[in-house]
């Protein structure tokens, strides 16, 4: 018994499967309704499809099919409207309410002759072509309302505002937008991460030129998505391109100097004469590099105080770069007497040189009589220490030498000058 009401109940379950199967395969069969471009009650998003393998010949009529159904809708509407002033409140209510419907179709109507205007503009329409079409539509936009009776005006209004291809659609295009850009911020910082580390494992590419890179990178897949997304959320992004080609065709001339500062920032970053902390003298000025921009380049000097230079007066200019170098030479002169002995201070030096932890011996210091000048014998003191190191040896050597040679008795003469008193004669 169990086994047959197990059978029975595969064979129900098995004849229902092939009848929903025979009732899916009737349903597909049955041939789906043609819209065609024509028909006024057409939706928007399917006229756009449509629209995109028509000529413009194609188009051409089918701007006057439209603006005739757009003609039909305005006669239907301006009936109406006659008809409210001689009817009574009770049968006004319900006059309203077919007017409105009526305006409503008016609207979609007039939509979609934009969309097909929009189309021919595309596919090769002359503006004489368009001209009157537009003037049409132009005026409608005035003369509509003007003619609408103002209580009909607020029900279309409110139905406006509370539909969802109204209103309510546009506050929902909103903020979806604002969600997608939100999205594709992060996104972009994403990427700009990920060339970050690309470039990282670049050690012959310039930390300027990374940066410019990375922020490159980051700004120009934000303005191509929210491109991207405007388009996808139904905004003409067309017009954008021949403003922003206009713009830069009146900023080229306008600008002429930032660009120059501009090809002179590029160039910097491409063939790295200095790198961001390096210390450079440039254009009078001198200091490290704290940040630089493709249009100036930030110098900190050694007082802290932040100096401005334009890209163009850098690349036009000498560039000293001090920092390029891992090692540096020192040099320093120190004056002596005549009286004293030169080869006394070169080995007082010399021993000050061999117990400096940060001089070099490796190029090995150079010590010598360099120079005899007005007031004194001049020994030059040239050691090396590491760039880093420079202003320490500097500053330690001149210190250490005053004092030795104090100590050992080897002075440092100033110019002195004498004065002889000549007696006048007395006749």
């Amino acid at each position: 018994m169990l086994r047959m009401i197990v059978i029975a109940v595969v064979g129900l379950w098995a004849a229902t499967l092939v009848a929903a199967q025979e009732q899916a395969v009737e349903e597909v069969a049955e041939p789906l309704p043609v819209l065609e471009v024509t028909d006024p009650e057409i939706p928007s998003d399917v006229l756009d499809v449509l629209l995109v393998p028509l000529t413009g010949a194609d188009l051409s009529e089918l701007a006057e099919t439209w603006q005739g159904h757009l003609k039909d809708a305005l006669q239907e509407t301006a009936e109406l409207n006659i008809a409210l002033r001689d009817i009574g409140e009770a049968e006004a209510r319900q006059a309203r309410v077919d007017l409105a419907d009526a305006t409503t179709t008016q609207g979609a109507i007039r939509d979609n002759y934009g969309l097909v205007l929009s189309a021919w503009d595309r596919k090769g329409a002359t503006d004489e072509e368009l001209a009157p079409h537009q003037a049409y539509l132009n005026a409608l936009k005035v003369d509509a309302v003007r003619t609408t009776d103002a209580r009909t005006l607020f029900v279309v209004a409110r139905d406006w505002l509370f539909s969802w291809t109204g209103g309510l659609g546009l506050i929902l295009k909103g903020l979806g937008m604002v969600l997608a850009i939100w999205i594709l911020m992060f996104l972009a910082r994403i990427v700009r991460r990920t060339v970050a580390g690309a470039m990282d494992n670049l050690p012959m590419v310039s930390h300027l030129l990374k940066a410019f890179i990375v922020n490159s990178v980051y700004w120009g897949v934000f303005v191509l998505g929210v491109l991207v997304v405007l388009g996808l959320f139904g905004v003409n992004v067309t017009p954008l391109f021949a403003v922003f080609g206009g713009l830069s065709f009146i900023l080229g001339f306008a600008l002429q100097e930032t660009l120059g500062n501009l090809a002179s920032g590029l160039m910097i970053m491409v063939l790295k004469p200095f790198d961001t902390g390096d210390y450079i003298e440039i254009g009078g000025s001198s200091g490290y590099v704290d940040e630089m921009s493709v249009v100036s380049t930030k110098i900190r000097t050694f007082d802290n105080q932040i100096i401005v230079v334009p890209n163009s007066k850098i690349w036009g200019d000498v560039i000293t770069n001090v920092s390029a170098s891992d090692e540096r030479r020192v040099d320093l002169v120190f004056g002596i007497a005549y009286s004293d002995s030169a080869a006394h201070a070169i080995e007082v030096l010399q021993g000050l040189v061999a117990k400096h932890e940060l001089c070099l011996t490796d190029p090995a210091p150079e010590i010598f009589v360099g120079e005899l000048g007005d007031n004194s014998v001049n020994v030059f003191c040239r050691p090396w220490c590491k760039t880093d190191d420079y202003w320490t040896v500097f500053w330690d050597l001149t210190g250490q030498a005053k004092e030795q040679f104090d100590a050992e008795g080897i002075s440092i003469p100033f110019p002195q000058r004498d004065v002889h008193l000549i007696p006048a004669d007395p006749a």
